[in-house]
């Protein structure tokens, strides 16, 4: 039977393997490190002696690559719905405190109530996105939207962050106008967000890989992929430090590895060369944690935290385009988010809880319009190489939407091309 090696037991990897071999395929995921998920999974910390994420991730309503995952793997309860749709903010400067809230339907009448739009803007400041629609390919969201507006610090800017990580000044109109044709454009619904209520692992990697064992996958971690051997437009083996692993003349290989390890595996493959950090500090509370309006979460303007997150209580910062802070000492950040977190919190600036900061250096690559022309394709130069992660050509912003898609992507691939002999 021919097998298909996929390199990675990222959520890219995980979504490229599940529909494989639920298709009958012969899968084998080879991982680097002791544990699956990559950049999007859970751990016990010792210092807080809790569960914890690596990173804070939300869902939108309109992610359905994703729900199609977690209905393959079974997981779907482990995912909380926010409805109505429903967007808090606190500004750190001001005081001032509000909901984005928007109605159902394509009809923004949500912007008609002020209660429901940020403070100091006009129904009519919203209808600027719809110039992101009618963005050049090298145009930033800045280059459409009018800087000078409060909306701009107070909306735009949040949520280029949070979805592109970049700035707004250099971040890709078209691709933030994705997003927002895709979720907010629709309506209330496609904008919900959704929140891993038991943590990324429980709900995104462990029930993947319970469901790839039981159809025969393996799973083999600690297992580094040094170099590929090529011959006639075809990837012919594989060396680990075991050893070289022969490709089969009807074998596929997928690489969902992040875009440096593809670059260096294969070289001819072009990949983004500039990447953003994201910093996620996590505080160990006494009680659990509450933020305004109880909502599980809340946007931060005018300081250096960009969203809080509470589960029960864990209050988690996330902090993207950390590009000025990530050579900070973690202590230093500590003390510094906290006494944000306090003031949102309603408490006296009191001592630092038990915490932990985590520094991903290269979380996703800048998504500006020169590094999104660097995205790679799912299919290659060679005929049994296909390419899979959120750093890929998804025409999604690099979340964990567009791995999941990159997955299924690549998967769809090689089950109609021609790999896929009679042995599948």
């Amino acid at each position: 039977m021919a097998t298909v090696h996929v390199i990675g037991a990222g959520l890219a990897g995980l979504s490229c393997a599940l529909p494989l071999a639920q298709a009958g395929a012969s899968v084998v995921i080879y991982e680097t490190t002791s544990h699956a998920g990559g950049r999007c999974r859970s751990f016990h910390d010792d210092s807080l002696g809790c569960m914890i994420d690596n990173g804070s991730h939300m869902l939108m309503g309109a992610n359905d690559a994703t729900r199609t995952y977690l209905g393959k793997i079974g997981s779907i309860d482990g995912i909380t719905e926010v409805a109505p749709a429903t967007f808090p903010f606190h500004d750190l400067a001001s005081g001032d405190r509000w909901r984005l809230m928007p109605t159902p339907g394509a009809l923004p009448l949500w912007l008609l109530s002020q209660n429901r739009r940020v403070p100091g803007t006009r129904a009519r400041d919203y209808l600027d996105v719809f110039q992101l629609s009618r963005a050049h390919a090298d145009d930033t969201v800045a280059d459409c939207l009018d800087n000078s507006n409060p909306l701009f610090d107070r909306m735009w800017q949040p949520l280029c962050r949070a979805v592109l990580n970049t700035d707004a000044r250099t971040a890709s109109a078209q691709l933030l106008w994705t997003m927002m044709r895709a979720t907010f454009v629709k309506g209330e619904a496609a904008g919900r967000p959704l929140f891993f209520h038991n943590g990324l692992s429980p709900t995104l990697i462990d029930p993947a890989l319970t469901v790839l064992n039981g159809l025969g996958a393996q799973i083999q971690m600690k297992a580094r992929l040094r170099n590929i051997s090529w011959s006639e437009g075809r990837a012919t083996s594989l060396h680990f430090a075991e050893g070289p692993l022969r490709v089969g003349p009807n074998d596929a290989v997928v690489l969902a590895v992040p875009p440096e390890v593809c670059a260096q595996l294969c070289p001819e493959i072009e990949v983004p060369q500039v990447h953003h950090p994201i910093v996620n500090a996590h505080f160990l509370l006494n009680e659990p944690a509450k933020l305004p309006w109880g909502s599980p979460f809340l946007g931060i303007i005018g300081g250096e935290s960009q969203w809080l997150f509470v589960r029960s209580t864990v209050l988690s910062v996330t902090i993207s385009t950390a590009d000025r802070l990530i050579d900070r000492p973690t202590w230093e950040l500590a003390n510094l988010l906290w006494s944000e977190a306090t003031k949102v919190l309603g408490r006296e600036t009191e001592r630092v809880p038990p915490w932990r900061v985590i520094k991903e250096r290269r979380a996703t690559f800048s998504q500006t319009p020169t590094e999104l022309g660097r995205r790679a394709s799912t299919e290659s130069r060679y005929q049994n190489l296909f390419i899979a992660g959120d750093w890929t050509d998804t025409g999604l912003p690099a979340t964990i939407e567009s791995a999941v898609k990159s997955g299924f992507a690549a998967a769809e691939k090689i089950l109609s091309s021609e790999t896929k002999v009679e042995e599948f």
